[in-house]
């Protein structure tokens, strides 16, 4: 039995596909997989026992007839079954064209409806959705290949790199422990305040702890500002492949993050995760994944009910002054930091 897997974007999003593969395999051994995403994202899955086929999006696969050319990329793996684990505009294209060869095509089932309800400005419903990876298991098992998913307790997954190895020779200090902190996001409404940032940042390295910080390529000027004056600083943005990424996380006391990426490339290295939200929510399904909720920090719904206000953080404020970010302080993220230092996961 061979499965094809679909999921081009995002990093994040990708990212939580690789523990719900990697229980697949575990339940299924002699299944065969290809995963089918964007070329740089293809380390995430050098833990799991995957094939890989590269979606060019921006070049051959690009447009209408980049389609029909990774359908007939795709046909020639000769699979069994597609799983469709992003159900955008091309995967339901492809859909139409493995239908002619019927070829089987499951495909996820976002919730949208309630996503709607849960960040529309009034009579909000709060009603915890389906976290991504369970979505994700749900598409497997109307394949035919279900498995007993809990997103508190994933697959231990074993990355490992040289590079990461020498990198964290070449930064480790001598501290009380080693955190890693990724501050930036795409978007204004998961975005915590820079000086909120500065000050947690100055407040750890009181205290003796080593900060890692982490981000991607055009990440690396404005978090170099934080490593001005601090011996205890260290600046990784877009120095490191995924894969030697998580590995060097592993080693991390603890990570904090904002809703991005980093949080769940953190939680697959069963690091524990101090997670940062605004405008975006747990209850929309793309929490941390393992046992971290005791480690999310937010202003509580008693405090600011307007929050959701948006499933991404990409919609304008509500009330205009982002005080889902703005009113929370660095000493509380420093509380949990603190907490998650002292409960490994």
């Amino acid at each position: 039995m061979h499965l094809v897997v679909l999921r081009f974007s995002a990093i994040g999003d990708v990212a939580l596909t690789v523990p719900v593969i990697a229980q697949i395999k575990q339940t299924y051994p002699e299944v065969k997989i290809t995963v089918v995403t964007r070329g740089f994202l293809k380390s995430l899955f050098s833990a799991v026992d995957v094939n890989f086929l590269e979606a060019d999006l921006n070049g051959r696969h690009k447009g209408f007839k980049g389609i029909k050319k990774l359908h007939s990329d795709i046909k020639k793996l000769n699979p069994d079954k597609i799983i469709d684990l992003h159900g955008v505009l091309r995967t339901h294209i492809l859909k139409r064209f493995f239908s002619l060869n019927r070829i089987p095509f499951f495909s996820i089932n976002k919730g949208r409806e309630g996503k709607k309800e849960l960040t529309r400005k009034e009579n909000k419903v709060w009603k915890q959705q389906k976290h991504s990876t369970t979505r994700y298991a749900e598409v497997f098992a109307e394949a035919g290949f279900p498995i007993n998913w809990k997103t508190e307790s994933i697959p231990h997954l074993k990355y490992t790199n040289p590079k990461a190895e020498e990198v964290w020779a070449e930064i480790k200090t001598e501290s009380t422990a080693t955190i890693g902190i990724a501050p930036l996001t795409t978007f204004k409404g998961k975005t915590w305040p820079w000086e909120k940032v500065e000050e947690l940042v100055q407040q750890l390295c009181e205290q003796q702890i080593q900060v890692v910080l982490f981000g991607g390529k055009g990440d690396k000027e404005i978090l170099d500002k934080l490593t001005l004056n601090q011996t205890l600083v260290s600046n990784l943005a877009g120095k490191l492949p995924f894969d030697a990424e998580i590995a060097l996380m592993k080693k991390l006391d603890a990570m904090v993050s904002m809703d991005s990426s980093n949080m769940h490339l953190a939680t697959l290295a069963g690091t524990p995760v101090v997670s940062i939200w605004g405008a975006t929510h747990t209850l929309a399904g793309f929490g941390p994944l393992g046992k971290n909720d005791h480690l999310i920090a937010e202003i509580p719904k008693e405090e600011l009910d307007c929050r959701p206000c948006s499933v991404f953080g990409n919609k304008p404020c509500f009330r205009g002054d982002y005080a889902c970010l703005n009113y929370l302080s660095s000493q509380s993220v420093l509380e949990k930091v603190i907490l998650a230092t002292k409960q490994k996961l």
